[in-house]
């Protein structure tokens, strides 16, 4: 006996289409880069530029490491930021593996979620609108001290929160979106890195917008002579974008982190360490030490302020 349901009512074409029309389903993305899909693995649609996201697994959990005393002194939030770096991985590979309009999103909106952490923590409170000019302070570890909250921060997040739903409703212009998005960010760099009197920061912060100008113009070509490039049997710039951008990201946090500290405390004596040796060139990881950490660490007071050497 046949007993019917309310399957049975269903035209097949419209279930293929709502099984087709899935965020997750495999190609679903409207966006498909240079390299040939499933030319290397059969289970991966782009390898290389899957694979080229290795160091947003390696970097990250590194400077949280590197970054320990910088973060026990200031507790700014800054590991947030490498967090969120190895999200941005986490979506890469699960993107360009899959080419599925949920990977995209997770990628892209990662990415946002970072460029919006950075403008929190490091925009420095002259360029806040007016009613938000409170001053923004750092934790310090007296008991009767306590971290006040800054309302820019909250206003982040919201505003976070609304480009996050826009995207998801469009996702379609969301890299030149998020281009645009990160402009400011390299000028207010470039500002303040003119006004820096320190040599290494300072040349840290242009090795850091010189390798992304060479990232962002390896993306555009990748993304608009890809014909070319398949000419001569080398679609794979936009492997060589991830490594980059990962590695210019992190300089930036390094520089802001320096530049925040002294914008606040100009007599807190920052040092600039690389990791492992300076012979490494563009591939070290830069990372910040106050001066005097052994004496901070073996102190009981531990008062920011008090600790810093002018």
């Amino acid at each position: 006996m046949y007993i019917s349901s309310k399957l049975d009512n269903i035209p097949l074409n419209s279930i293929d289409k709502n099984i087709n029309d899935s965020p997750f389903r495999i190609g679903s993305s409207k966006v498909d880069w240079c390299e040939p899909n499933y030319a290397v693995s059969a289970y991966i649609s782009e390898f290389w530029n899957t694979v080229s996201n290795i160091f947003f697994f390696l970097v990250p959990p590194m400077m949280i490491i590197l970054f320990a005393s910088y973060s026990k002194r200031t507790a700014n939030g800054i590991a947030i930021l490498w967090i969120l770096l190895i999200i941005i991985g986490i979506g890469s590979v699960y993107f360009h593996a899959t080419l599925s309009l949920a990977g995209q999103l997770v990628d892209e909106i990662s990415i946002l979620w970072v460029l919006m952490a950075g403008y929190a923590l490091f925009l420095p409170a002259t360029y806040f609108p007016q009613s938000l000019r409170a001053q923004r302070v750092l934790y310090t570890w007296g008991i009767r001290y306590r971290p006040r909250q800054h309302q820019f921060i909250y206003s982040c997040i919201v505003l976070t929160i609304v480009i996050t739903c826009l995207s998801i409703i469009y996702p379609y212009a969301n890299a030149f979106a998020l281009m645009i998005l990160g402009l400011p960010s390299i000028a207010f760099l470039a500002i303040h890195l003119s006004r820096c009197d320190n040599r290494h920061i300072k040349n840290l912060g242009i090795h850091c917008l010189g390798m992304w100008a060479v990232a962002v113009t390896i993306w555009i070509c990748d993304r608009m002579f890809c014909s070319f490039w398949l000419s001569i049997s080398f679609p794979y710039l936009h492997s060589f974008w991830h490594v980059l951008i990962i590695f210019s990201s992190n300089e930036a946090i390094v520089v802001c982190a320096y530049l925040l500290i002294k914008y606040q405390h100009p007599q807190a004596n920052l040092v600039l360490h690389v990791w492992p040796d300076e012979q490494w060139g563009w591939f070290t990881l830069p990372y910040l030490k106050f001066h005097d950490d052994g004496n901070y660490l073996s102190s009981t007071s531990n008062n920011f302020a008090t600790k810093s050497i002018v």
